[in-house]
């Protein structure tokens, strides 16, 4: 009897390890189109999935063809032969070494300070259904700050944005203003696919 209390609490010490600290995120680990794991705080290029595989996350201003100028306000989606893409990384708020879906996480810039500007991605609430993303958020989970999460979709992944501690989440997609795009949170809309990539060159 002694020896089936001792098995018994074993077992029951595994399970709480295994399932303590990823209470309310995936256990799947979310991968890059090279088939490696993503990692947070490395430098990654998101790529669009439509019919059209040219189309990239980037901070653009209005009437500009260059990712890398200083935004007005809105990230933009646009085609990486004007200019090379801007690259984005992940910054998560539990400690892990890979990224896994619905951890939530933060997406910054890489290198925005020659802006001015945080690079960190903010929803900013337009109406209650719909908002649009902007690069003034923060690192600190203490305000509120908008926290994103990845989701995998049937071949690829989604972002998903979560405001404070509101019980609800919604994804984000584009705008339809072509054809520079505007980056926006929406609530019981179609879902923005996406993909990511550390290099360039391995897109065909």
């Amino acid at each position: 009897m002694k020896t089936f209390r001792l098995m018994l609490l074993s077992f029951l010490l595994v399970a709480i390890t295994k399932t303590s600290g990823v209470a309310g995120e995936g256990t799947d680990v979310v991968y890059d189109g090279e088939g490696d794991p993503v990692k947070p705080n490395v430098p990654y290029y998101i790529s669009f999935m439509t019919s059209d595989y040219n189309l990239w996350i980037c901070r653009m201003k209005r009437g500009s063809s260059d990712p890398n100028s200083c935004p007005q306000q809105p990230l933009m989606v646009t085609n990486p032969n004007m200019s090379a893409p801007t690259q984005v990384m992940f910054v998560l708020l539990s400690k892990s070494d890979v990224v896994r879906e619905s951890a939530k996480l933060k997406i910054k810039f890489v290198d925005p300070p020659h802006c001015g500007e945080s690079g960190f991605w903010r929803v900013v609430q337009r109406t209650a259904l719909e908002g649009e993303v902007v690069l003034n958020g923060s690192e600190s989970t203490s305000n509120n700050d908008s926290t994103f999460a990845i989701h995998q979709t049937n071949e690829y992944y989604k972002f998903t944005f979560r405001d404070g501690d509101r019980d609800y989440q919604t994804t984000i997609s584009l705008s339809n203003e072509y054809p520079i795009y505007r980056l926006l949170s929406k609530r019981m809309s179609g879902e923005m696919e996406i993909y990511f990539y550390k290099n360039l060159t391995t897109i065909s």
